[in-house]
């Protein structure tokens, strides 16, 4: 199994065009892994986690063909994760060639955005799910996880995708995680890669996110619950400018816990 990170910030990117705090104008005079696009991750070259407003840079970017894809996992309905605008790209008046059938999964307030797209002349359909939901899409078994994720106004997931013997957790937007979520992530353990929300930085995240001090309680819950054992890797990922820290600053601070800072264009193998 491959994951690619296509983005790794939050909503606004780093830098933010319209802001000049430190962390902003050292992306924007550093480049590299300090310029950071909407978060999102394609496994192998046929799952893709998150179709928002930056896929089709970071294809062009990184040189990735998606005409491949035939699963979609939405994590929820926020817009710098969820742009449906993006499969009329895929329809034949924009793209002569063939595309693999596609399905998206997702919470069903954010799949009310597809409709129109499953109307048209594409092999595409869409399902509807929540936390706790288990099912095969071609060669992957996934599970969606409830995440917490402000105060119920919308249904956020993380996901569970397993190939083979390789398990990986993909946990962006979230603060601490639920009961709930821990019951549904148990039968998992171990996992061999555990991609993290660490949006909120030297901030606390409040209801929707992890700064750093929840992170590394989340850590702790993860080793206790043993879904994080000795062979897994852990990463923090979906960053904002406003946590404070630049990529330099992020290693610094995650690297005595044994975490991996993700940025854009990261692949992991598995």
């Amino acid at each position: 199994m491959k994951l690619t990170v296509l983005g790794s910030a939050a909503a606004e990117a780093i830098p933010n065009p319209y802001c000049s705090c430190d962390i902003c104008q050292n992306a924007r005079r550093k480049g590299g892994h300090e310029v950071r696009g909407r978060a999102a991750a394609l496994i192998n070259d046929d799952l893709l986690i998150d179709l928002g407003p930056d896929i089709v840079s970071a294809a062009n970017r990184f040189d990735l063909y998606l005409g491949h894809l035939s699963t979609v996992l939405v994590t929820h309905r926020h817009e710098d994760h969820w742009l449906p605008n993006n499969l009329a790209w895929r329809e034949p008046g924009f793209c002569p060639t063939p595309v693999a059938p596609l399905t998206v999964y997702g919470p069903g307030d954010a799949l009310r955005d597809v409709e129109p797209y499953t109307d048209r002349a594409t092999a595409l359909s869409a399902h509807v799910v929540t936390g706790g939901d288990r099912w095969t899409s071609g060669r992957y078994e996934i599970t969606a996880v409830p995440a917490s994720h402000g105060h119920g106004k919308i249904e956020a997931l993380l996901y569970v995708v397993v190939e083979g013997p390789r398990r990986v957790l993909y946990a962006t937007d979230t603060s601490t995680l639920s009961e709930a979520a821990w019951e549904v992530l148990r039968p998992w353990a171990p996992l061999d890669l555990i991609l993290l929300d660490a949006t909120s930085g030297l901030r606390s995240g409040g209801s929707a996110h992890h700064g750093f001090e929840k992170y590394v309680e989340t850590r702790a819950q993860l080793v206790q619950e043993g879904l994080l054992g000795d062979q897994t890797s852990l990463v923090a990922h979906h960053f904002s400018h406003n946590g404070g820290l630049t990529h330099e600053d992020l290693i610094a601070k995650y690297e005595p816990y044994g975490v991996t800072i993700a940025y854009d264009g990261c692949v992991f193998s598995l």
